[in-house]
This record gives C-alpha cells, structure tokens and sequence, in this order.
C-alpha cells in the first residue's frame, strides 16, 4: 500500500504462534507454501524475522511476478530482492533494512 518494499506481515490470531502466523502471512500475501524455520531477528519495529524454506522451483520465479488474487488490496507484485542490493529508502520502513541483511546472512543467503 506503501509503493515501497516490504516483508510478509502481521499479527497472530487467537493463540496461533508466531511461526504459524508468518506461515498465514506468507501464503495471504504472496501465495507461496513455506516452510517456517529459526527465528533469526526482529525487525526494528519488532516483527520476528524467521528463516523460511519453499519448494526448488522457487528458485526458478522470475524476478517479479504478480500476486495472487485474494492479495491484491495489500499487494501489488512480488519482487525478488538481494538485500545488499536495495537501499533502507526502498522499504516501508527504512531501519528494516540492517535487520534483514544480518538475517539474510544468518539463513547463508550471502555465501
């Protein structure tokens, strides 16, 4: 809604736990089944960041690719990003962005 980047997000339901709410999240906003691992840090405003795995073919998206149906109030496309690639003025919220690059390198995705 923003116009900017921004991480799949939002807050539990009754007494769902975190990682089953990012797992809701991810799905109500881009589709995409993950698998939801380790918590690896929270974001500046506190979201939890946590490392997700999905299916190989994954691998294999293009860089931008619409969003589902249902997700289109909140979300316009997704788009592919390396962290270290984008500036802290490309997301909602700018001190998002030392967050997720620690987190990224965390998950192994800078090796």
């Amino acid at each position: 809604m923003s116009g900017k980047l921004d991480f799949p997000a939002g807050g539990t339901q009754g007494d769902e736990s975190l990682r089953c709410a990012a797992h809701r999240e991810t799905w109500e906003e881009t589709g995409f089944n993950l698998e939801v691992g380790k918590l690896l840090t929270y974001s500046s405003s506190g979201m939890p960041v946590f490392h997700c795995t999905g299916e190989a073919s994954m691998a294999a998206l293009a860089e931008q690719v619409p969003a589902p149906g249902w997700a289109k109030i909140e979300v316009i496309e997704l788009i592919r990003v390396n962290p270290f690639e984008i500036t802290n003025e490309a997301l909602r919220f700018n001190d998002d962005l030392i967050p997720l690059r620690d987190a990224f390198v965390q998950a192994g995705g800078a090796d």
